[in-house]
């Protein structure tokens, strides 16, 4: 075997390096902001009232001007108004309802701005339900809805003849037998209207039973709520519409992105009657929040 000379061998690795360049990164670490709305206080219609389960804004602007290292107003908004709809059995973020897009920074040390946020209407919506606070006994029976085990149906003696089998505690007063898929068991069915509770859009009044080819009872606007016990409670806005300006400072970090959220299911935001038919807004209580982390900032109406 002939050897390569070791002088040839050096001038080739002398060639390689200078014909090397280093090159700048074609994807250097970016940074983004965004801003989103939501009502953390959504639930069940398992909740107490005023707990809702559905809040549904009409969203003009979403904004921010102001912003260190960016020149004018950036909307991220891609197409306005946008009616969002946040339903706690199906939970969906705004950004996957409206046509949105993140806006993309350098990342810094800080960065300054003003979110600006315009919705022209707000509405709540809840199935009708009775008192369902822990203390309360809206059947009668003596029973306090914390142990009772069909919350309005009358049984003080609070019978349960399959309680072993049952992950869920329910008595045999609000049970049916369904002998459809044997063995032959008992199933839920908290106000008896013949549906069972996992099917019931309308859990605690009657508006059963399904009829023909049912197999939820009748919900015309398809939210999840029966036709038979839906509520819906306007919000108040202060001259027909809110929009609000918020002072934000924060940090714009490499491949990470900062979200300002503006939650109304804050304590202090909204406020509903009893009988859920309306509710006031208290704008004093708004804070706009840093997404993962404790910061709040103060909002002022416009």
């Amino acid at each position: 075997m002939r050897k390569t000379p070791r002088a040839l061998v050096a001038v080739l690795a002398l060639g390689i390096a200078l014909g090397c360049q280093t090159v700048a990164d074609p994807f250097p670490p970016q940074s983004a902001v965004n801003v989103t709305i939501t009502d953390t206080s959504v639930a069940s219609q398992r909740f107490p009232l005023p707990q809702p389960q559905i809040a549904v804004w009409e969203i003009d602007e979403l904004s921010i001007s102001n912003l260190t290292d960016f020149s004018g107003t950036f909307d991220f908004l891609r197409a306005s108004p946008c009616t969002y709809q946040l339903n706690a059995l199906a939970p969906v973020a705004l950004s996957s309802v409206c046509r949105m897009s993140g806006l993309s920074l350098k990342p810094v040390p800080s960065s300054t701005g003003i979110v600006r946020i315009s919705i022209s209407s707000l509405e709540l919506r809840a199935a009708a339900r009775p008192d369902l606070n822990l203390g309360a006994d809206p059947d009668g029976d003596g029973i306090p809805n914390q142990t009772d085990n069909c919350p309005i149906i009358f049984n003080p003696g609070q019978e349960n003849t399959n309680a072993a089998s049952e992950v869920g505690q329910v008595g045999d007063a609000c049970s049916d037998l369904d002998t459809s898929d044997p063995p032959a068991r008992t199933i839920p069915d908290q106000d008896q209207d013949g549906v069972k509770d996992t099917a019931d859009n309308c859990l605690w009044y009657p508006n059963g039973p399904l009829v023909g080819d049912e197999t939820v009872p009748s919900d015309q606007n398809r939210d999840g709520i029966g036709d038979a016990c839906e509520r819906i409670a306007p919000v108040i806005l202060p001259g027909g519409r809110l929009t609000v300006e918020c002072p934000v400072t924060f940090t714009p970090k490499p491949s990470q992105v900062s979200i300002f959220r503006l939650d109304f299911g804050r304590p202090g935001v909204l406020t509903c009657d009893a009988a859920f038919t309306g509710c006031s807004l208290d704008t004093s209580a708004l804070k706009l929040e840093l997404v993962g982390s404790s910061k709040t900032f103060d909002c002022e109406v416009r």
